[in-house]
Parts: structure tokens; C-alpha cells; sequence
């Protein structure tokens, strides 16, 4: 079933277009790769889906509601959830707590229900602060869950990411570079922690440079150059195309 669909999207700036007629579709429960040079308009795809960025023409849509005109805020509540190529952290607060800063919709955080909802409130505390454990162990994090954010290294900055998307419950992520910057041994939890996140159900998009690691990941894959999808299919397809070959390194990958 179809859960994301980008139809002729074209974005830019001035008389440029970083994104020139994209059509893409996503099924639910499915890991796709998106690969392209530096330049080639994969983050200003991810910036135009989740409203960052404003189209100039073209539709969205997701869970077959049409996403054109909405704020960010509503299509993180819809369930698309995205990061980016560097993460932002909340630096000064914990590991657990930028998870439970990212929690949607607390009570405590309305001053009625704060005067008047207190059982309740606690309650969600504590259901919040299971979620957050959970996520935490999940991610394999729980030995620095009471470190300061900004104290961590570049792969678990962009688990912690991967978390806090994770506690607004999503239907779809799309995770921008997530192994840039990352050690190896890092990089081979994050394809772990991806694959079973998508193996229970999440859709997962990926944008990345590490062409290897990502065509170990995901069987479906897009293609783009110069703001335009030139071709898409199984990792092995999309790498071994001509246009693709001649984007990277003039012919060689």
C-alpha cells in the first residue's frame, strides 16, 4: 500500500531548481535508498516532504492525505518524522531527557491540566519514562543515558536523533546522511537498529554517501542528478546504470 507519494515536485531558488519534476513513491513498510552526488537535491526533497522547504509546483501526499499545504508541526504529527545531516541535539540535557523532551503533546506542559489533571499527569510521566528506557536500551545507549548530549560522539549523536524521532511514534522516517561522520562499528549498529525498526513495521527512507553500506541495506533504491530522478530499482540496478556511473566519479563507483 502507498503511503508516500511525491508526484512532479519542482522546488528552487531564484532561477534555480534544486529539485526539476521528482515523482517518487513510498509503500508502507518499506526501506528505500535515495543516492546522488553532492548538489544533486536529495536534502531539499526531504526539506520540501516535511515542509521545510516550499515547492513551487507538484503534490504530496501521505496516508492518502494531501500534505501540500501543511506546517511542519502537523506533518510530525501525521507520523513523517525526519533527520538531518547533522544532528541537533539538545546539548545541554541528558541523553533520557532530550528524549522525553521530544515527546508530543504532554499534559504538564498546559497550565489546566497541571492545576487540575495531576494523577493523570503522573501517570504519562511514567508511561513517557518507560518509552524513553525502552528506546534507550533499543539503542543500545542505556550506558550513556545520563550523559550530557553534547559530551557524545558523532554515532551516538545520531542514535540519540534516531530516538527522539522514534518517541513521536511515526509512521515513516526519513533519515538524511545518518552515517556521516560515523566510526564503522557505529555504522554497522545504526544498519542494525535501522533494519529492525523496518523489520517491525516502520517505513524507512535513507539518504546516503556510503553507497556500500546503504546497498547492503535497502532493497529499493532512487537515483538523482542535478535535481531529477534518473533512474530507480534494487540497489544492484540503480549502482550498475550508466547515468549513475557517469555521476559518480565519471563513469566509475
Amino acid at each position: 500500500m502507498e503511503l508516500l507519494s511525491i508526484k512532479n515536485i519542482t522546488a528552487g531558488f531564484g532561477s534555480f531548481k534544486a529539485l526539476d519534476d521528482v515523482s517518487l513513491t513510498v509503500n508502507k513498510g518499506e526501506l528505500v535508498g535515495i543516492i546522488g552526488t553532492n548538489g544533486a537535491g536529495k536534502s531539499t526533497l526531504f526539506s520540501v516532504i516535511t515542509g521545510y522547504v516550499s515547492r513551487l509546483s507538484g503534490h504530496i501526499t501521505f496516508a492518502g492525505e494531501t500534505f501540500d499545504h501543511l506546517p511542519i508541526h502537523q506533518r510530525v504529527r501525521r507520523g513523517l518524522g525526519r533527520t538531518f545531516q547533522v544532528p541537533r541535539e539538545f546539548g545541554n540535557l541528558t541523553v533520557r531527557e532530550n528524549l522525553l523532551a521530544a515527546a508530543p503533546n504532554q499534559l504538564g506542559e498546559k497550565l489546566l491540566p497541571l492545576m487540575f489533571m495531576g494523577r493523570r499527569i503522573a501517570a504519562e510521566e511514567e508511561r513517557l519514562e518507560a518509552r524513553a528506557r525502552e528506546i534507550i536500551s533499543f539503542l543500545n545507549l542505556s550506558r550513556v543515558e545520563n550523559e550530557m548530549a553534547s559530551k557524545l560522539s558523532g554515532g551516538q549523536k545520531k542514535l540519540l536523533e534516531l530516538g527522539r524521532l522514534l518517541m513521536l511514534g511515526p509512521q515513516c522516517i526519513l533519515l538524511d546522511e545518518p552515517f556521516a561522520g560515523v566510526n564503522p562499528v557505529l555504522i554497522g549498529e545504526l544498519s542494525e537498529r535501522i533494519a529492525e525498526l523496518n523489520k517491525r513495521g516502520l517505513t524507512v527512507v535513507i539518504i546516503e554517501h556510503n553507497l556500500a553500506e546503504l546497498s547492503r541495506l535497502v532493497p529499493r533504491m532512487y537515483a538523482m542528478d542535478r535535481g531529477k530522478i534518473i533512474t530507480e530499482g534494487t540497489a544492484q540496478e540503480v549502482l550498475a546504470n550508466e547515468q549513475v556511473r557517469e555521476a559518480y566519479m565519471g563513469g566509475v563507483i
